[in-house]
């Protein structure tokens, strides 16, 4: 400060130092939730200041007040259930007290990408993309389930080595707050051929044959004798079948193929056999 007198004399200033040491008010809040589940937080604080904001999975934010005090950031993270935090940093350093505001996650993921792979052994895979960290439930054809959890790219994939058949491959997810997408269903052809089976060809007393071994599980087997006529059965859930037939055979080829139930047929499996008795 300096003073001037009527004859324009100026006296010598006086400066007195001032060090800000106020804290900035706690900043207004609003949060809003996006589609992708992510979060849009804004309000007002000390125009210039830093505003920090932290989100409920402890990830945070930064950006500057502008000089009416608006700010504005968003996360395409997608959000759970928890508390928004949020504090103003002036420019000398001093933070303000936090502003904190609950959130609660009650928007469904989107629904998952699905893609569905053949495989040889008749499985299938399910691989795609959802929502980051979210729990993936696929049902497969067959009604039986499998669960993995998305990574953070939202990548998840899932192998059953159950053969399946036709029918439709349906995918969920479910986020930390347990709230579940709409399902998402492709459907699902097989075309695939069983794997031939694995034929074991036994002697019996009266001149006849058992004739087992593994196939697909669920699979109709059929047999044909040297003779030329045949047998069927159905492979259990683990894969086994036998039949037998009492009718003496003689030296001749054993043939077993396996049908599954979307009428696909395996190419044969061909034992020889000779009547030594």
């Amino acid at each position: 400060a300096t003073a001037t007198d009527a004859a324009n004399n100026i006296s010598e200033p006086t400066s007195v130092s001032y060090e800000d040491t106020g804290a900035p008010v706690a900043p207004v809040v609003n949060v809003t939730a996006n589609e992708d589940g992510g979060l849009t937080v804004s309000g007002t604080a000390e125009p210039g200041s830093t505003v920090t904001v932290t989100y409920p999975d402890g990830t945070t934010a930064t950006t500057t007040a502008d000089a009416d005090g608006n700010y504005s950031v968003t996360t395409d993270v997608p959000q759970t259930t928890g508390t928004v935090d949020v504090t103003a940093t002036d420019v000398a350093g001093n933070t303000s007290e936090p502003t904190e505001v609950s959130y609660e996650d009650t928007g469904a993921p989107v629904a998952p990408v699905v893609n569905v792979t053949a495989n040889e052994d008749g499985g299938l895979t399910v691989s795609g993309t959802a929502e980051p960290g979210s729990t993936v439930t696929v049902t497969y054809p067959d009604g039986t389930t499998s669960t993995t959890t998305a990574d953070p790219d939202g990548n998840y994939s899932v192998t059953t080595t159950v053969p399946q058949t036709s029918g439709e491959v349906t995918a969920t997810a479910t986020d930390a707050a347990n709230n579940i997408s709409e399902p998402t269903s492709v459907s699902y052809e097989d075309t695939g051929a069983p794997v031939a089976p694995v034929v074991n060809v036994t002697a019996n007393e009266d001149g006849g044959l058992t004739v087992s071994g593994t196939a697909e599980p669920g699979s109709t087997v059929t047999v044909t004798y040297p003779d030329g006529t045949t047998a069927t059965t159905t492979a259990d859930a683990d894969g086994n079948y036998s039949v037998t037939t009492d009718v003496p055979q003689t030296t001749g080829t054993v043939d077993v193929t396996a049908t599954d139930v979307a009428g696909n047929t395996s190419e044969p499996t061909e034992v020889s056999y000779t009547d030594s008795g």
